[in-house]
């Protein structure tokens, strides 16, 4: 166990199992396009999960039937499920966003479990991770809302109602879309995984050993939690992008009007 500086930028300390990376033969403080070692832990982490996200995809998807078999049908329940997730927050926009928001549930889930399996680190355990996915969402929301409202629609959203409010109205929505929304989204889903993995690193350390050499696993009832939160985390950051861009387009003013 090795406790080095990890999150946003390697500002700060926590405590952290080692990775596969960490037994490559080569000074942690050398420097790779700029980057140390450790600093190129979340984006190889991340890299891995979209390749095999990828070929998993490919094998299977390439050969569909009409009688799907049990891969067939299990991709087919998570795809139902990704649609009426996305259809119970977004109404009928959601056809278009289920790609979007289903990657998005899919990918962090990913990530939130890959630190589980040891040698391996959860890339939304580093702040640059959760701030970049979090970038992401604001910049598509604010997209949608000036492609589906116009520049002047999306400014009269912001402004709100009533209209004689709006010197104090408007900022406080632009300070909301700016700052608060993207470092609630990235904090929230960064403190949680990078907390999880640091409290089982630390049971892990603690763990007794039977005759000496056989560790006991007094981590495990953290892993079992860390699997539910994992989940939580990334249902949480769906559901949230999801009801940003709802939110953008106007998709809650109509339900209120309605």
């Amino acid at each position: 166990m090795s406790a080095e500086g990890h999150g946003g930028g390697g500002g700060g300390t926590s405590t952290e199992l080692p990775s596969f990376l960490d037994f490559i033969p080569s000074d942690a403080h050398s420097q790779f396009l700029g980057l140390t070692k450790h600093e190129w832990v979340p984006i190889v982490m991340s890299a891995l999960i979209i390749i095999f996200l990828g070929l998993f995809s490919i094998v299977a998807t390439r050969k569909l039937k009409m009688v799907p078999g049990r891969l067939q049908a299990l991709l087919e329940i998570i795809v139902e499920g990704l649609e009426n997730f996305t259809k119970s927050q977004m109404g009928r926009v959601a056809e278009r966003f289920v790609p979007f928001i289903g990657t998005f549930f899919i990918y962090i889930f990913c990530m939130n479990m890959l630190g589980q399996i040891p040698l391996f680190h959860s890339p939304t355990s580093n702040l640059n991770t959760t701030v970049a996915l979090a970038l992401i969402v604001f910049f598509v929301t604010q997209y949608q809302g000036i492609k589906n409202n116009g520049i002047f629609g999306y400014v009269k959203h912001m402004v709100g109602k009533p209209v004689w409010l709006a010197p104090l109205t408007f900022p406080l929505h632009v300070m909301q879309e700016v700052l608060s929304r993207p470092l609630s989204l990235s904090m929230r889903l960064f403190g949680n995984i990078m907390g999880e993995d640091t409290v089982i690193a630390i049971f892990i350390g603690f763990s007794p050993f039977l005759l000496g050499f056989i560790p006991l696993p007094m981590h495990l009832p953290m892993v079992f939690l860390a699997l539910l939160g994992s989940t939580i985390q990334a249902m949480i950051f769906a559901l949230l992008a999801s009801f940003y861009i709802a939110g953008a387009i106007g998709i809650h003013d109509e339900e209120e009007h309605h």
